[in-house]
């Protein structure tokens, strides 16, 4: 059994996801999910984010609290003692590629952020069906995915929220530059064919403020009625992407099937880790952030 202990926003804990498959479909194993943290983010000072699997089609097997105790602490106290020195003390434990992690056999915990796409290139197939929506997308939804699947359309993804307001997010993340975003978008420019912005921001309004984009040729999307699941899967569907140094946005380009795609990344990704993640990949356009 893998037993997946899945934390943060839905970008983490799609990585959490395609780790704990990749290793389940490679041993045929069974793969659950703990939900456990989640619900207990105001006793571990973090911001609460709910159970965003739900929205696509995965496997949705959740891990009881004996699984759980029987894989993550199988010595008990000294089990939980270590877990707990560890996360504070790496304060983001396994954000990088471990090679060593696709060795492992028999019955596992995964805890951690695993964000790298070498842990999951080999089932990127299974993964991009299983990360479709489980629901039909609401009227609005529909128009902007017609739009979206046009010839030059591009979306570009405006991180604000946390980034923007919550110092310890800011130290740990930062925010991309206006400038970021106007080198991103003149590049696009030179090299798609009359493109077509789509907006998609938790901070709309400073969107629309900062990016002065074309009336003809942008769409920000603002809807009360799409979930993050949605907006993730729509801009997904863009023929070239714009992302921020967000997970969610991370995966809308990588979901992308385009293969003439044009990926723009901020780097450095994280402010705080000095090496290479091993996040971004290679025929990605990085610029700095």
């Amino acid at each position: 059994m893998i037993i997946v202990n899945l934390k943060g926003g839905l970008g983490n804990q799609m990585f959490q996801y395609a780790l704990g498959r990749t290793l389940a479909l490679k041993h045929n194993d069974t793969l659950k999910l703990d939900i456990s943290t989640l619900s207990r983010a105001h006793e571990l000072g973090v911001v609460y984010r709910p159970f965003s699997l739900q929205s696509f089609n995965v496997i949705q097997n959740i891990a009881t609290r004996d699984e759980i105790n029987h894989l993550a602490y199988p010595y008990g106290l000294l089990s939980k003692l270590t877990r707990t020195i560890s996360a504070r003390v790496l304060k983001r434990t396994h954000v990088c590629f471990e090679p060593t992690i696709l060795n492992l056999t028999g019955d596992q915990y995964l805890d951690g952020y695993w964000q790298s796409p070498r842990f999951f290139e080999d089932i990127r197939g299974t993964l991009i069906t299983e990360f479709t929506l489980r629901t039909p997308l609401p009227e609005t939804g529909e128009f902007y995915k017609q739009a979206l699947t046009q010839d030059g359309s591009v979306s570009l993804h405006v991180r604000r929220g946390d980034y923007a307001t919550n110092p310890k997010t800011t130290g740990e993340m930062g925010v991309c530059s206006l400038e970021y975003y106007k080198i991103a978008i003149e590049h696009i420019r030179t090299v798609v064919d009359t493109p077509r912005f789509f907006v998609f921001s938790d901070d709309i309004a400073w969107a629309r403020e900062h990016l002065l984009l074309e009336e003809s040729e942008v769409i920000f999307v603002s809807d009360a009625s799409l979930t993050d699941a949605m907006e993730l899967a729509l801009m997904s569907l863009a023929k070239h992407n714009i992302i921020a140094n967000s997970s969610f946005s991370w995966w809308s380009a990588w979901l992308n099937q385009n293969p003439s795609k044009v990926v723009i990344a901020p780097t450095p990704w994280f402010n705080t880790v000095r090496f290479d993640t091993h996040l971004l990949p290679e025929s990605w356009i990085q610029l700095p952030k």
